[in-house]
């Protein structure tokens, strides 16, 4: 077996062994800072070394690069496991293809606008969520869709969750069995992990209906303060002392949340916008009344 001259069999191996000194001290530059790069000395055993010197700007892009790579496989695994809860967003038909250029900008909604079309922009860097609140059909639920829908083609573990529907989908699955429709049964502990973990949730339309104590205990609390640190879109049509109402007591004045826990987590993780537009679905039925 004939012996193998590394410095020859290996690319650049040569320059590494080499124990000559470099002619010149500076053998190129950083490709991101322009910092010039030298050599430097190493003794190996009886003899020197004089390798080149590379900058701390390619090995933090190397690391960043490797950053990224791995949370992009996180996310990949996270909605791996959100489906295996939620075959779809649980959604209203109206809204599935909502977007940002398919919203339709009245007085009262530009501020809303531009607040979703930075949440979808920042959402990487960004601390808080956000809480969208006004009257019934002014476009909340809308943005709330096209945030989260952008931010799900871009590959974030997101999902659509309308809070009535949401509560019956929970109670299904008691009884519920694979071939009962296109949702894929489920615990309510799944619904709960699954939403949790979700690098964005949005919660619709919470604040609908009565709070029943077994709807706060099993359900919406636990999910609430699992997203503590995480980024959620609540949206609602009651503003946040109505809303700190709702979740205080059932319909029958039953005591849920008399400390303000959920309205606390929420206020403290989210940006408040309210929606000053006015009901979108009244000014469609107005005109097709006058035709």
């Amino acid at each position: 077996m004939n012996p193998i001259n590394l410095a020859e069999a290996v690319p650049g191996l040569a320059n590494l062994l080499s124990s000559e000194r470099p002619e010149y001290e500076i053998w190129g530059s950083c490709i991101f800072c322009r910092a010039e790069l030298g050599y430097g000395e190493y003794g190996v055993m009886d003899r020197k070394i004089y390798p080149r010197l590379h900058c701390k700007c390619e090995t933090d892009r190397d690391q960043e690069r490797r950053d990224e790579e791995q949370a992009k496989k996180d996310r990949e695994e996270r909605r791996r496991e959100i489906l295996k809860t939620f075959s779809r967003h649980i959604i209203n038909d109206s809204i599935k293809e909502a977007g940002f250029r398919n919203f339709v900008i009245r007085p009262g909604t530009e501020k809303m606008l531009e607040k979703a079309k930075d949440f979808y922009r920042e959402f990487s860097g960004r601390k808080l969520g956000l809480l969208l609140f006004g009257t019934p059909g002014n476009g909340k639920s809308h943005l709330a869709r096209a945030a989260q829908r952008s931010l799900d083609a871009d590959g974030w573990a997101t999902l659509f969750l309308d809070w009535p529907q949401l509560v019956e989908i929970a109670k299904a699955t008691f009884n519920r069995r694979p071939s009962d429709g296109e949702q894929r049964a489920a615990s309510v502990d799944g619904i709960v992990r699954a939403a949790i973990n979700a690098d964005l949730i949005v919660l619709d339309e919470i604040g609908a209906g009565d709070l029943t104590d077994w709807e706060f205990k099993t359900l919406l609390f636990p999910i609430i303060n699992g997203r503590q640190g995480k980024k959620t879109i609540y949206t609602t049509n009651l503003d946040p002392d109505r809303l700190e109402r709702w979740f205080a007591q059932d319909k029958n004045g039953k005591p849920l949340d008399e400390d303000g826990r959920c309205i606390d987590r929420i206020l403290g993780n989210c940006e408040i916008i309210k929606n000053n537009g006015t009901s979108k679905r009244r000014e469609d039925a107005l005109r097709r009344m006058e035709e």
